[in-house]
């Protein structure tokens, strides 16, 4: 899940896709266009025909419910929806906007919304929406140039889930609330000197070029950052602490390397009972109701251990609309219709995802009444960062496993390796200014 809200193009494909993008939308970052007007009021009589885009078809569900309520108020207003699978998604919006037929209404997640922001094609959404109604951090995702883009729909946020069984075979104590690295450290070592017979990890988690996951956490925790001001921050002094102390993890035993995680999954080692421990998002959760080998009660979920401070990365999808609607007004009063607090509250019910609006997470929450989930919504509301992004996040974010996995592998210097990273990444970002 995390992957897919991430990844969108490489390298120069990416630079290629956001030259296109300048060319078609004239290259202006105020998101006007043909989407000029969006403040026009609509009735129940106004009579508009829009197109829908999102690519997962599990919400489906919830997206035609809420369409429907939305129909209740604007009966005159047709929604056709486009379902496209992740992997097709962007290729199929980056033609539709060259050729100024994008969606009027559309899903958009954090490493694209300043490409597609920056480049005019969005309109903004500022006015009547609730923004303090959404964590924060999360309405600063979808803000660009101090305008807003997106309205969020939904987040994650990172915890640990563990293996009860494991900790009391192994003679271990189960985490507890306020711990620290050291204590993960300590009982993934104890954990995996016990069980190195059996291959199992105290933890084997997403080392491998997941920074959501794992080292954008650790490198936050530390007091670092991953990008400010269009700088990089892998060279931090305290972002490279953020950084070693895996590669010092997995150098004694204490968490698997990347070539294991690599080449088996650590969400099957996890519910194959093969470690003890897996940092990850919310989104595992049904993932793990429906695969974990044993009872779904040996699992519990915890925050992450904390080291200057507690953080945790904060991603979700958000709901923004084409600068290119020929029904402007139609098309913002059904994305704030989506991200509103009734639809929020059936997506909850759903369990599609947790829903971003305050107050509405109960039932999401409720669907895994074993484990403490509790934690993933006081994390986004009380000490969530924003996923780092760029105009071309993916331009350096996908190579950020070629820097990294050497240095956690033992292979290459952490320090070196993060100045490196850190050179090319600020090469990258001075090339979108």
């Amino acid at each position: 899940m995390s992957l897919n809200r991430r990844h969108f193009l490489t390298g120069t494909a990416m630079i290629a896709v956001a030259a296109t993008l300048a060319a078609c939308g004239g290259g202006s970052s105020s998101g006007s266009g043909s989407g000029t007007g969006t403040d026009e009021m609509i009735t129940a009589d106004t009579e508009a025909e829009l197109t829908l885009a999102y690519w997962d078809k599990n919400q489906t569900p919830t997206v035609e419910a809420n369409i429907a309520s939305f129909k209740e108020k604007y009966p005159n207003i047709t929604v056709t929806t486009n379902l496209t699978v992740y992997n097709d998604y962007w290729t199929k919006l980056r033609t539709q906007a060259e050729g100024n037929t994008m969606p009027d209404v559309l899903w958009m997640n954090g490493p694209n919304i300043q490409l597609y922001a920056s480049n005019g094609m969005l309109a903004p959404v500022d006015g009547e929406v609730p923004w303090d109604s959404y964590p924060a951090s999360l309405v600063d995702l979808y803000t660009y140039d101090g305008t807003h883009y997106g309205i969020p729909k939904d987040y994650d946020t990172i915890g640990v889930f563990y293996n009860k069984k494991i900790f009391e075979a192994a003679g271990v104590e189960l985490p507890t609330a306020g711990w620290t690295w050291e204590d993960f450290h300590a009982k993934a070592k104890a954990i995996s000197d016990w069980g190195k017979d059996q291959g199992i990890w105290g933890c084997a988690t997403t080392v491998n070029g997941d920074g959501q996951g794992t080292y954008y956490n650790t490198m936050l925790q530390a007091g670092g950052f991953i990008i400010k001001d269009g700088k990089s921050g892998f060279d931090d002094p305290k972002s490279i602490e953020g950084l070693t102390c895996w590669a010092e993890w997995i150098a004694d035993g204490s968490v698997a390397p990347p070539t294991v995680v690599t080449d088996t999954k650590p969400l099957d080692m996890f519910n194959n009972g093969k470690s003890a421990m897996f940092w990850a998002g919310d989104w595992t959760c049904p993932e793990i109701v429906e695969s974990f080998s044993g009872e779904v009660t040996d699992v519990d979920v915890i925050d992450m251990p904390s080291k200057a401070k507690q953080a945790t990365v904060i991603h979700g999808l958000a709901w923004t609309t084409s600068s290119q609607s020929k029904n402007p007004a139609a098309a913002k009063a059904l994305a704030i219709h989506m991200a509103s607090q009734a639809s929020q509250e059936v997506e909850g019910k759903n369990g599609t995802a947790i829903p971003a609006f305050t107050g509405t997470q109960q039932p999401w929450i409720d669907a895994y009444p074993d484990w403490s989930c509790q934690i993933f919504v006081d994390a986004a509301e009380k000490y969530s960062v924003a996923y780092p992004v760029s105009k071309n996040t993916s331009v350096w974010a996908d190579k950020e496993a070629d820097y990294l996995n050497p240095a956690f592998a033992g292979e290459t210097d952490v320090t070196t390796a993060a100045t490196e990273l850190a050179a090319f990444m600020n090469e990258a970002l001075a090339e979108e200014a």
